[in-house]
């Protein structure tokens, strides 16, 4: 049966179907591959005749057969009252498409942001749901590939759902977002409305780390001579107000109960800038491959923001001074993902900031 298409006249909350709803159909996978780029779009991305493609579900074709053996019926035995039931059950199914197609058009998806993750970790992306008109649209369903069940959201009348599903990562760097399925079955199940949806907008993924129990570098001085000792809990130099990026562990908590501060107050290390890591590609032993060495220089990044230690990062073509706090790991980590191109010569499907 060829696909039929036509024109119809807050913060959101997305939830699975009930367990054991198939995720696709095979009309679904046979235009997907039949138009594999049509549905990508750069920002926002709206619903209208020319991108929603609406066919019978299984029930729906059951729905069918029966309304065939009913018309059958009705022509051996002459019933009017069986060509009545017959069209009328008809009319009911036509009404439905046209329901089902609404259901789903003139919205509009606005695409948003995730923040970073690890390869190997889920990503929460958010985007925005519009719904411009004045009808309510119940059970529209968001299709993530890799994923069992689609998410579903009920949009009221004019309003803007910020909407959080969870999308896989495979592989560090840019990576694109996935082709997304957006459907409806809505109001009984005889019809089946949907389109696809390919945000081209990239996101960020950080390296895998190495597992837990790489011991750190050792601390070098600022010129990058030799080593030097790192300052302990017990060598206190002097106290300084609290600076954001502070790691816990440096707040002078006894000092501030004592002296009654009304600030924050931080600890300074006995020798605290002579104790900064530098972070070396070429400290990493030679007979790693290149993905090893950053999942291993991954793991000393987030090892060494824990310690609250100033820490440097050194890769080839790429410098980024000492420094400490959430930002200077985020640069650090973003570094490392985008070396060499993001992982492979083609960024897997996956997430992280937009």
């Amino acid at each position: 049966m060829a696909f039929f298409s036509a024109a119809a006249a807050s913060t959101g909350k997305a939830s699975p179907p009930p367990a054991g709803e198939r995720t696709t159909s095979r009309s679904e996978r046979w235009l997907a591959r039949l138009l594999p780029r049509r549905h990508q779009t750069l920002g926002d991305y709206r619903l209208t005749q020319k991108n929603i493609y609406v066919l019978p579900t299984r029930a729906g074709l059951l729905y069918a057969l029966v309304l065939l053996a009913m018309l059958v019926a009705a022509i051996n035995y002459q019933l009017s009252l069986g060509y009545a039931l017959t069209f009328l059950l008809a009319a009911v199914a036509m009404v439905s498409m046209m329901h089902t197609f609404r259901n789903l058009s003139q919205l509009v998806f606005k695409p948003g942001r995730a923040e970073p993750v690890h390869a190997g970790q889920m990503a929460d992306w958010s985007f925005v749901l519009i719904n411009k008109t004045r009808t309510e649209r119940f059970a529209v369903q968001v299709l993530v590939p890799g994923t069992a069940k689609p998410w579903s959201i009920d949009c009221p009348p004019g309003s803007e759902q910020m909407t959080t599903i969870a999308l896989p990562t495979d592989t560090r760097g840019l990576a694109p977002l996935p082709r997304l399925t957006i459907r409806s079955t809505f109001p009984i199940g005889l019809w089946r409305a949907w389109t696809y949806w390919r945000p081209l907008e990239r996101m960020l993924v950080y390296p895998r780390p190495e597992a837990a129990g790489i011991a750190l570098p050792a601390s070098v001085d600022l010129s990058g001579k030799g080593s030097a000792r790192a300052g302990h809990d017990d060598d206190i130099s002097a106290l300084r107000p609290y600076r954001d990026g502070d790691h816990p562990r440096l707040i002078a908590w006894k000092a501030v109960a004592r002296l009654g501060s009304d600030g924050l107050l931080s600890k300074e290390m006995d020798g605290g800038e002579a104790g900064e890591l530098l972070l070396d590609w070429w400290q990493v032993p030679g007979g790693l491959s290149i993905e090893q060495k950053i999942s291993r220089m991954t793991r000393w990044v987030i090892d060494a923001a824990r310690s609250g230690q100033s820490y440097a990062l050194r890769l080839p073509g790429t410098h980024l001074p000492a420094s400490h706090g959430p930002s200077h790991q985020a640069q650090c980590l973003e570094a490392l993902a985008l070396y060499g191109g993001g992982g492979s010569a083609e960024a897997g499907a996956g997430s992280a900031r937009g």
